[in-house]
């Protein structure tokens, strides 16, 4: 798929909005895919590629808040790790994962598409694009992450983690969600009416 360009950044109101528009047998599924883009910066490939046991500890029956990204779930298959810190985003994906994958292996996917497989790396991005233009929302697959960066950057969080959070391999890669922060650059604006 070719880059046309940077994702549309979608702020919590618009995320919210489409969260709450979501209904209908995956509902679940899709606000839990929804907040991992968003609270993890994590890619529409390396959500598909997310298996139960990567998230929730079978043996003691609880969310991991280190998730750890094998190789082959990223892009340029680089190990990285993400936490899953937002109080909200774990009770949800708790729920998800008692009502919607109990008895499933750890070993199975953490999602499943509407086949009842595993997603692919593009019917994960179809879908997550699908759920925002379904709110009336402009946003991509990619805009969870975008806005995961800019919401760091918000709060003032250095270049080098945002740029290791988001598995960037260079530095150039991550000035761009820095340089391209619409809350950033309107309070810059801002100033010269002050």
């Amino acid at each position: 798929m070719k880059k046309t360009g940077k994702a549309p950044y979608v702020n919590a109101s618009d995320r919210n909005a489409t969260i709450e528009s979501l209904s209908g047998k995956n509902k679940s599924r899709n606000e839990a895919v929804l907040l991992f883009s968003h609270f993890l910066g994590l890619r529409a490939k390396e959500i598909a590629s997310l298996k139960i046991r990567d998230v929730f500890d079978s043996r003691s029956g609880a969310l991991r808040e280190v998730i750890r990204l094998v190789a082959a779930y990223t892009k340029g298959g680089k190990y990285r790790e993400v936490f899953l810190m937002d109080r909200e985003t774990k009770a949800i994906i708790t729920r998800y994962i008692i009502s919607e994958r109990a008895g499933y292996s750890p070993d199975d996917p953490l999602f499943l598409s509407q086949k009842g497989g595993a997603f692919s790396a593009n019917t994960m991005q179809r879908m997550i694009a699908n759920l925002y233009k379904n709110a009336g929302i402009k946003g991509s697959s990619h805009s969870g992450r975008r806005s995961f960066a800019t919401n760091l950057i918000n709060q003032n969080v250095d270049i080098y983690s945002v740029q290791q959070l988001l598995g960037h391999s260079s530095i150039q890669t991550t000035q761009e969600y820095f340089t391209s922060n619409p809350d950033r650059l309107k309070k810059q604006v801002l100033k010269l009416s002050q």
